[in-house]
């Protein structure tokens, strides 16, 4: 995790570099719908009976239903250089993506009056993209990237027992294409791969908890983008 988080800050600090030499630089914000899939998405076995918080058999599968996200990305377009034309870009984009537990866990939790965990990730991706303008209108764009993501499971349990779970960091990588509208707007569909997370206990307050587990993590994003 720690030769993650070196490797990451080094390419953040090149990045902010090659930005620093530029005459221009684009700033979007986004807002974006999170399907979650894999490991992350499954539904756990075992938990037909009763939840116990810390103890739930969730095992590798996280159960969580879509969510929603909100980034913002920085990209240098390499104005007033030779490849200004070339549709060429290098973006650094940070999201907090939220996602809670499917309606069938969380009204097991309920049942229990426990409070019901969600999971947040953050992602800080590189990388390229590449535009292409048909008019003012209308444009194309694809891009790519790798970087890490920051998981994090938040606490479960009642108000004076909860469990409680470590951050934890591991590679992450995108793919995403859309279409730009009059040169402002944005729509795309992403893929980010986060890693495979090992969720953490910090603070077990109930017996013979499970201590870790792994478990893989992806999830498609849909975004609205604005473009400054």
């Amino acid at each position: 995790m720690k030769r993650i988080s070196i490797i990451s800050a080094a390419l953040f600090c090149l990045s902010l570099s090659s930005f620093g030499q530029t005459t221009k630089a684009g700033l979007s914000f986004q807002l974006g719908g999170i399907l979650p899939s894999t490991e992350f998405h499954a539904q756990p076995t075992g938990v037909a009976g009763v939840i116990v918080p810390g103890l739930n058999t969730f095992g590798q599968n996280g159960g969580a239903m879509f969510g929603a996200s909100f980034g913002v990305k920085y990209t240098y377009s390499f104005q007033n250089t030779k490849m200004e034309h070339s549709g060429l870009g290098i973006f650094i984009a940070a999201d907090g993506m939220w996602n809670p537990m499917n309606k069938n866990l969380r009204d097991m939790y309920d049942n229990l009056r426990v409070t019901k965990p969600m999971y947040v990730n953050v992602p800080i991706i590189v990388g390229l993209n590449y535009t292409t303008q048909f008019s003012d209108v209308i444009g194309i764009w694809a891009e790519g990237g790798i970087g890490a993501d920051l998981f994090f499971k938040t606490p479960e349990g009642t108000e004076n027992a909860l469990t409680k779970y470590k951050m934890n960091a591991e590679f992450a990588a995108q793919v995403g294409a859309g279409i730009l509208l009059v040169r402002t707007i944005s729509l795309g569909a992403h893929y980010y791969w986060l890693g495979t997370h090992n969720v953490m206990v910090q603070d077990n307050a109930f017996l013979g908890g499970i201590t870790d587990y792994q478990m893989k993590t992806g999830v498609w994003a849909f975004k609205l983008g604005f473009h400054f």
